[in-house]
């Protein structure tokens, strides 16, 4: 039998999970879509082509399209152009997108929630970089 005292632990700490959960899912969804873009104008040249670059890999619900512009050799944005995953998985990674744009690698974590967008996404963006390696 479970004390009060135990009892009474665990119900906070079941509230504490969901109520994390809640909050890490409103602060997904809400990303800014002006994260999506880099500032690489001013960086000494970068190891891409500049121009526009498409890569498409496998998504949660099909193929994903990605489009990325490379800027001064670097990746100035990247957007999904085409999929058939579902509005909620694509609102999951766009913090994912910005951390591609900020590190200037997709060698990042996947978002937990939406992996198979996650692993769609980056492996869609690497297609498209491989075009534009110099």
């Amino acid at each position: 039998m479970i004390g009060p005292r135990k009892k009474a632990l665990l119900t906070c700490l079941a509230i504490g999970i969901s109520c994390g959960s809640i909050l890490a899912h409103g602060e997904i969804v809400q990303a800014e879509p002006s994260r999506l873009s880099a500032d690489v104008e001013n960086r000494e040249p970068g190891p891409y082509k500049d121009g526009d670059y498409s890569g498409t890999a496998e998504g949660y619900n099909g193929d994903m399209t990605v489009k990325v512009k490379v800027v001064n050799g670097w990746i100035g944005q990247a957007e999904i152009a085409e999929t058939g995953d579902d509005q909620e998985y694509l609102a999951k990674i766009e913090p994912l997108i910005a951390k591609v744009l900020e590190d200037q690698s997709t060698k990042v974590d996947t978002i937990s929630g939406a992996t198979f967008s996650s692993c769609g996404f980056l492996d869609a963006t690497d297609a498209a970089l491989a075009k534009a390696k110099k």
